[in-house]
């Protein structure tokens, strides 16, 4: 089991970097499929200025181009507005964990993970509690990357603002957190061992420590991976 006991919170250039190249990383590939669907729609085009050869199929190529720019586009957006919620202010700002539950049903929308996130599970007065709804979220992410051949992930919660529990279950193959993502999430790794794999382990523990939680991981079976967050 590994826990993450609250300490000082100091993120320094090299964390913030790590996390940008996250980002980058995850977005990349959907925007640049956007750019191509973009550039087929072009290429279509010219060839339509160009005189009848080829029109016949225009119309079949311009229907591909638009469903490959519509599904990539709407990854990125499901990805930005997790994003979004999980390292940003805006996820201190919620009242109630309806938004946070649709972004990460978002976010695995057409992955191999699927996710059990029940209504009003916590309760929307849990999310009074600074730093809760953010904290999710992290964790939701987590489990999804835990399960690198997919599964599900599960969300349950006990308690109320004043004290209380949130469980995060990845079931599923590998369902295992490997050492240096767990290292990071516990705080134990330095900035100088981190990488854009492991990055968000270490913001999440570090957002969960500042607003008091602690967050602990449990390997229950070469399937079952259990991420616990108490206050």
């Amino acid at each position: 089991m590994t826990d993450s006991s609250s300490r000082p919170v100091s993120v320094d250039i090299r964390v913030l970097e790590l996390l940008a190249s996250k980002l980058c990383h995850d977005l990349v590939s959907p925007v640049g499929a956007i750019r191509n669907g973009l550039e087929l729609i072009e290429e279509m085009q010219e060839d339509e200025d160009g005189g009848p050869a080829g029109g016949g199929s225009i119309g079949g190529f311009l229907g591909e181009a638009v469903k490959l720019i519509d599904h990539s586009s709407g990854q990125a957006d499901r990805r930005l507005r997790v994003f979004r919620l999980a390292y940003g202010v805006a996820g201190r700002d919620q009242k109630g964990f309806g938004d946070a539950r649709a972004a990460a049903a978002g976010y695995v929308e057409g992955g191999r993970t699927r996710l059990d996130w029940p209504e009003r599970v916590p309760h929307d007065m849990t999310a009074q509690r600074r730093g809760v709804v953010k904290l999710v979220l992290n964790l939701v992410m987590l489990a999804d990357e835990a399960l690198t051949h997919g599964g599900l992930v599960s969300v349950a919660a006990d308690g109320d603002e004043t004290a209380g529990r949130i469980t995060v279950t990845a079931a599923g193959r590998p369902g295992t957190l490997n050492p240096e993502a767990a290292a990071a999430l516990a705080g134990t790794a330095g900035a100088e061992a981190l990488t854009p794999r492991t990055i968000h382990a270490y913001l999440a523990g570090r957002l969960a420590e500042s607003d008091g939680f602690r967050i602990a991981v449990a390997t229950e079976s070469s399937e079952r991976l259990v991420f616990t967050a108490d206050w």
